[in-house]
C-alpha cells in the first residue's frame, strides 16, 4: 500500500527532500538518461511536492505542482523503477488530482508513450508532440470542475 502527503517545499525535511531528489535521479537521470542540469531546475521551492511512501517508509513516487499557477502546473512524476507498472503511479495522480489539484484546471507536459495513461484520469492532449530532454512529450490539460 502507498501513502501520500503533500508539503510546500519548505515543509520538507531534509530527508524528504533527499528522498524526493534521489527517486526523481534515479528515474530521470539514470534511468532515462536525461541530464542532471535539466532534472535540477531551481524551481521546486516554488512547488508544493507529493511523496507516497511504501509500508516501510520508502519513498516512491513524486510528483511537484506550481498551485499558484492558474491552471495548476503537474510536473516530475516519478515513480520507482521496480514499481512501475504497479498501479503506483495512478494512484500518485490520482492523489494529485483529488487531494491537491482538486476542482481547479490542470495542466502538464507528458511524455508521450504515457499520452494514454494521462487520458484515462482526465486529462487531453492539446497540440502536436514536440521534444523535451530528447524526449518526445505532448501537452495536456484538464478542466477544472464547477462546484
Amino acid at each position: 500500500m502507498v501513502t501520500f502527503e503533500h508539503k510546500a517545499f519548505d515543509a520538507l525535511t531534509l530527508r524528504e527532500l533527499h528522498d524526493v531528489l534521489w527517486l526523481r535521479n534515479e528515474v530521470f537521470v539514470v534511468g532515462q538518461k536525461i541530464t542532471a542540469e535539466a532534472e535540477v531546475d531551481g524551481s521546486d521551492p516554488d512547488c508544493v511536492h507529493v511523496i507516497g511512501r511504501d509500508d516501510g517508509g520508502r519513498v516512491i513516487a513524486t510528483a511537484r505542482l506550481f498551485v499558484a499557477k492558474d491552471p495548476i502546473k503537474v510536473g516530475r512524476v516519478a515513480v520507482a523503477r521496480d514499481l512501475q507498472g504497479s498501479g503506483a503511479g495512478t494512484s500518485l495522480m490520482m492523489y494529485v488530482r483529488d487531494t491537491v489539484i482538486g476542482p481547479r484546471p490542470s495542466a502538464l507536459s507528458a511524455q508521450q508513450y504515457l499520452e494514454p495513461w494521462y487520458t484515462r484520469m482526465g486529462w487531453a492532449t492539446v497540440g502536436e508532440a514536440y521534444v523535451e530532454a530528447e524526449i518526445p512529450h505532448v501537452w495536456m490539460e484538464r478542466a477544472g470542475q464547477r462546484g
